[in-house]
């Protein structure tokens, strides 16, 4: 599911705005909280964080 996620944000910024793009992650994500679900990471490395974060 991590490939999924960078493949729907590699191609969102090919995109630009305006667009919707799906993908489905296939396991809970507990391998990711300390980087794709960790807020600190996220800002450390320029990328924006969800609110639902």
């Amino acid at each position: 599911s991590g490939i999924n996620v960078a493949a729907a944000i590699r191609l969102a910024r090919e995109l630009g705005k305006g667009h919707t793009i799906v993908t489905v992650l296939c396991d809970g994500g507990a391998r990711y909280q300390s980087k794709l679900f960790n807020p600190a990471f996220l800002r450390e490395k320029g990328l924006p964080v969800p609110r639902w974060l």
